[in-house]
């Protein structure tokens, strides 16, 4: 009869580590860095820690900072990247000219300063009638001025607009909870959601 021949099986050579030498290298450099010596100490001061948390969140001002944050959030979430894009450098572009029309840089000799003080005051003087009458018919200021105008109008519409929940005016979907009516109504009928003892 045959003998048995022995043979064992190795494994292959591990090229990855195995998921118990990723946990304890994700010990060990929590460890390293002081994150666990932290979440030990906010776990033993957990009563404390957690009074002090709740007390915090339970105040008015507390409550109207994150839901002016989730608020925020929710406008910037319904504006595309592109058209914020472009609102930005159009803000940014029209500072500049502002300031450029404001601050222009100093001459360097007293003839240049006396020749620039004149430009500008002629610039910076009132049209008068009839400056007046060609700014009406100046049609590339007139198309600056129409989205401005519109911009405008569609801002004092959606401020005329009353909102009890936000969150439901965003989405459309009716949501419980407390609303953001205000809590005091002064004498004025403005409101104000946090009440002065």
């Amino acid at each position: 009869m045959a003998t048995r021949i022995e043979h064992d099986v190795t494994p292959p050579p591990a090229t990855d580590p195995s998921a118990r030498q990723e946990l304890d290298q994700l010990v060990q450099t929590l460890h390293e860095h002081g994150v666990l010596r932290f979440a030990n100490d906010v776990v033993a001061s957990n009563h404390e820690l957690l009074r002090i948390v709740l007390a915090g969140l339970g105040k008015p001002g507390t409550l109207n900072a994150l839901q002016n944050a989730s608020a925020l959030a929710m406008a910037f979430s319904a504006l595309p990247p592109e058209r914020f894009y472009q609102v930005m450098f159009a803000a940014k572009e029209a500072i500049e000219e502002i300031s450029r029309h404001r601050h222009e840089e100093s001459a360097g000799d007293a003839s240049q300063q006396a020749d620039l003080d004149r430009r500008s005051s002629k610039r910076d003087a009132a049209p008068g009638i009839t400056g007046l009458y060609r700014l009406l018919n100046d049609e590339e200021l007139w198309h600056a001025i129409k989205p401005l105008a519109a911009g405008l109008r569609a801002f004092s519409q959606r401020l005329d607009r009353p909102v009890d929940k936000p969150v439901t005016d965003f989405t459309g979907k009716p949501t419980e909870g407390p609303s953001a009516a205000p809590a005091h109504v002064d004498k004025h009928g403005r409101g104000s959601s946090l009440r002065y003892r």
